[in-house]
Order: structure tokens, then C-alpha cells, then sequence
């Protein structure tokens, strides 16, 4: 009966490749991770499809320039966020009302 036994050399190469797995992994988390901050705070992926709640609103604003889409995102009494689209005639006339409520 023959019994497999490591070398030293052997369980050297096993530690470095290990070591270097664990590097590999944890140095692309890091680069992953900076990437996800450079895309500025908030993003929205879809614009909301109903009725805009205008008596609800609170407050508007426009996400970065860094964002991979253009967004209006209006903030409810609630607290709630409502992506929606700049173009389209609702959301600027949601806009328009609530600029005429800070003057």
C-alpha cells in the first residue's frame, strides 16, 4: 500500500499559488468597488411608467452627468424616489410646479 506524501517543495508551490489567488481576488473587489464610486451617487436604470403624484412631491432633482442615463428624480412627502424621464411634458410640468411653490 503505497501512502502520497507532500513534499516541501511541493506544499511551497501550493501556499504561493494560494497567496497569489488571494491577492488576485482581493485587489479586483478594490478596483470593482472604485469603479462602482465613480459613478456618482445615484443612478436610475428606468423611468417610472404612471402618474406623476404632483400634490405628493416635495422636491426634484437631476442625477449626475456621470449616470448612464438621463433622470429627473422627484421626491415624495413620503420620502419615496420617482425616476422619471426629462422629456417627457408630465414631469416638466411637475417641474414647473414646484418651482412656482419656492417663489
Amino acid at each position: 500500500m503505497k501512502i502520497f506524501t507532500h513534499t516541501s517543495g511541493t506544499m511551497m508551490s501550493l501556499r504561493i499559488l494560494l497567496l497569489a489567488a488571494l491577492l488576485l481576488g482581493t485587489s479586483l473587489q478594490h478596483a470593482s468597488a472604485a469603479r462602482a464610486t465613480n459613478v456618482g451617487r445615484e443612478c436610475c436604470l428606468e423611468y417610472f411608467k404612471g402618474a406623476i403624484p404632483i400634490r405628493r412631491l416635495v422636491t426634484w432633482y437631476r442625477t449626475s452627468a456621470e449616470c448612464p442615463r438621463d433622470a429627473i428624480v422627484f421626491v415624495t412627502v413620503q420620502g419615496r424616489f420617482i425616476c422619471s424621464d426629462p422629456k417627457d411634458k408630465h414631469v416638466k410640468k411637475a417641474i414647473r410646479h414646484l418651482q412656482s411653490l419656492r417663489q
